[in-house]
């Protein structure tokens, strides 16, 4: 019996003494592990941690190449940019409202004949001192296609001499920038009662019709009432400019100058040939 006691005291002994140890493992892996042994443990621990680190940062280098090279590929995969000729005042050809707006250019929506969609422009990129006012139409396709410039209006003789000068100086530019330049003028004609001497001694009266030239007397007067028109047309192969010399109810005279671009009518018959 007492040999019986001392052997289930040894076991119970044994149970807690094992159980003490798993719990303070660290404690004796301190009395067994030496300093020389910790000191490699702990370098083989900073290398396994230097070699986390080192593949972390290759995976996220390759991951931002492989974003870059994506967003390189949805870049190219883009329609490239419309490129458009450049149009007077600063302006651009066949650009659509929303591309002239970006350009800061404000406009003013304007009812004009025969030309939908229409504005005066202002805050233009490349203003001209000589216009005082500009209309744009974009037409029903959202495109600009014409341009129109109003010039200032000036004080004036009869002979519309301030105006007939300011028409011959942009007659020669846009015969040197476009050139093919054709005239028109609409003269007047006036009835003129003319005194004549018959063969009887005697006096009597007969009308004439006398042709008003370009700066007569009373040119202006006609220019004014419409009887008298002066204009010219300028043109390459894709723009139309119209010059004409104008004069309002004030007497005033002034220019006026109408770009058209020709592609339009290419435009326009694509799209219908599309659409047919």
């Amino acid at each position: 019996k007492f040999m019986k006691n001392i052997l289930c005291f040894l076991t119970l002994f044994f149970a807690l003494f094992t159980t003490k140890t798993f719990a303070d493992n660290s404690f004796f892996d301190e009395l067994i592990i030496d300093n020389e042994n910790r000191k490699q443990i702990e370098e083989q621990n900073k290398m396994e941690e230097s070699k986390t680190k080192a593949s972390e940062i290759l995976d996220k280098k390759i991951m931002d190449l492989q974003f870059e090279q994506k967003k390189k590929e949805v870049e190219e995969e883009k329609e490239p940019e419309i490129v458009y000729d450049p149009a007077p005042f600063g302006l651009l050809w066949l650009a659509p409202k929303e591309k002239i707006e970006q350009m800061n250019v404000v406009l003013t929506p304007k009812t004009f004949k025969d030309s939908p969609n229409s504005f005066i422009a202002s805050n233009l990129p490349k203003p001209v001192s000589a216009f005082e006012s500009v209309l744009v139409s974009f037409g029903e396709n959202d495109i600009l296609w014409r341009i129109a410039g109003y010039g200032l209006p000036m004080e004036d003789d009869d002979k519309a001499t301030n105006g007939l000068k300011e028409y011959q100086k942009f007659y020669g530019i846009f015969d040197e920038k476009y050139g093919n330049a054709e005239e028109f003028y609409t003269a007047a004609v006036v009835n003129v009662d003319e005194e004549v001497m018959l063969k009887d001694g005697s006096k009597s009266h007969i009308i004439k019709q006398k042709f008003i030239e370009k700066g007569d007397d009373d040119f202006k007067e006609k220019l004014m009432s419409g009887d008298s028109v002066l204009y010219a047309i300028f043109r390459n192969d894709t723009i139309s400019v119209t010059l004409a010399l104008m004069a309002n109810g004030e007497g005033k005279t002034f220019i006026m100058v109408d770009y058209r671009n020709l592609k339009i009518n290419d435009l326009e018959h694509e799209k219908m040939l599309d659409a047919l």
